[in-house]
């Protein structure tokens, strides 16, 4: 057993988080939308411009956790690829949401373009920093330690992302300039809060492995085979399908179904709020039953949120209000409990000494950005169905009530039940504190 690593590591470990989070929330929530409604793309076609990314995402990222793994430098395998995304995603970001003089296809183009390119640069970071509490520590609840911290730091993000970014793009009359806006503030927060990262993990250990010579196929047989992580992953997958449904549906749902676009922010600090003051708790839960039955728990305490917020039609504000902290107390368990259960895997996927940990962490990365836009194309899709009129940014369009019932389901009753579903593959994963170091191999 190694002693606890110090709290600065704890923190700045976790305030990279902002980064990764900004990336995923902000164009959750904004991207869809900044394509429907400011360049006149229609729901269908920008959903695909959303997801396209994440397919590129899919195939690269697993191959950067493969040459994470054997990188050998002085500031470890992890750092080297950290800053090389540090120094590229704040531009490539601010890009996206440069609101190019363009329209419909052309428009779509150009973002789809921008935003494979800016998922690349996250994925450089992301893919080693997901890696990294696995193999830095071998406590099972000090894991947890440091993905509360990087819970809390979730939190800021999506406070940051999902309540100021909004904010910014709409204080400006003109809505090209409120993205361009809000794209340059949010790429100097993802600077600051990457090198935050890659600085402040410098007194990190750095254990050697040997590193695996066989390829990506190989590799992610070995991945694969590895029965925790086999079904931890798709119970995770469908967390973040549901995470990402509901955050792409908020500003549709503010805007049109409760009639006040301001109500963007105030929803998303009813979530934000609890997520950052809840995670000590889902920790000390995860103590007492182990992370399985916590994330089970944080799992249902979401999709009671999000059935809440399909009653907002019958209870207002208050309703919205009250369902929107429950959805933050669920989504505070389910981000930090199944990062910490993928550490737990990391740990023991080693064979023979062998470094393996890119090759999960980048399925984990690649997965995770798949299924939230996944969840952003099934918004879009009940978009469509329900005949959903896209707009330019001058334009004002009033919505069909088919329309909106569909907006509404698409944005709360969906989110709640692929939610539930993650309990089916939860319910198979054994890897309890009692458990970890067994061989891979040991019999469930």
């Amino acid at each position: 057993m190694t002693l606890a690593l110090p709290r600065s590591v704890h923190v700045w470990y976790g305030s990279g988080a902002v980064a990764t989070s900004v990336f995923n929330t902000v164009p959750g929530l904004l991207l869809l939308i900044y394509l429907t409604d400011s360049l006149a793309v229609s729901p269908a076609l920008a959903g695909a411009v959303v997801l396209l990314p994440k397919l590129v995402d899919l195939l690269v990222s697993p191959y950067i956790g493969v040459w994470s793994d054997r990188t050998r430098s002085s500031w470890g395998p992890r750092r080297p690829w950290m800053l090389a995304g540090a120094l590229t995603l704040p531009v490539l970001f601010a890009a996206v949401f440069a609101g190019p003089p363009l329209q419909g296809d052309a428009a779509a183009a150009y973002v789809a373009l921008l935003f494979v390119a800016a998922a690349l640069a996250a994925s450089m970071f992301q893919v080693p920093y997901t890696a990294m509490p696995g193999e830095i520590t071998d406590d099972y609840h000090e894991r947890s330690t440091f993905n509360a911290w990087r819970t809390a730091f979730v939190g800021l993000a999506l406070l940051l992302g999902g309540a100021a970014a909004p904010v910014i793009q709409s204080s400006f009359g003109d809505d090209a300039t409120g993205y361009r806006a809000m794209g340059l503030v949010m790429g100097a927060l993802l600077l600051a809060s990457m090198l935050s990262a890659v600085v402040g993990t410098r007194r990190a250990p750095r254990p050697a492995h040997v590193h695996r010579s066989e390829g990506l196929l190989p590799q992610l047989r070995v991945a694969f085979a590895h029965r925790h992580f086999r079904v931890l992953f798709p119970a995770f997958l469908l967390m973040s399908v549901a995470g990402g449904t509901m955050v792409a549906g908020v500003p549709y749902v503010t805007a049109n179904v409760m009639g006040e676009p301001a109500y963007t922010s105030i929803l998303m600090v009813c979530v934000l709020v609890p997520l950052m003051a809840s995670a000590p708790l889902w920790k000390r839960l995860s103590v007492r039953i182990d992370k399985r039955g916590a994330a089970g728990w944080s799992a249902a305490v979401f999709a009671l949120g999000g059935l809440g917020l399909l009653l907002i039609p019958l209870w207002g504000v208050p309703g919205a209000v009250l369902s929107s902290v429950l959805v933050g107390i669920g989504l505070s368990g389910t981000t930090l409990l199944p990062a910490s259960m993928l550490a737990d895997c990391l740990a023991s996927a080693d064979d023979a000494g062998r470094r393996q940990g890119g090759v999960l962490a980048g399925l984990w990365t690649s997965g995770e950005a798949m299924a939230q836009s996944v969840g952003t194309g099934l918004l879009s899709l009940s978009l469509a169905v329900s005949g959903y009129v896209e707009s330019g940014a001058d334009e004002v369009v009033r919505q069909s009530d088919e329309a909106l019932r569909g907006m509404l389901v698409g944005s709360t009753l969906v989110p709640a039940v692929v939610m539930l579903s993650c309990l089916a593959p939860l319910s198979f994963y054994r890897l309890t504190a009692a458990r970890v170091g067994e061989p891979d191999g040991a019999a469930v």
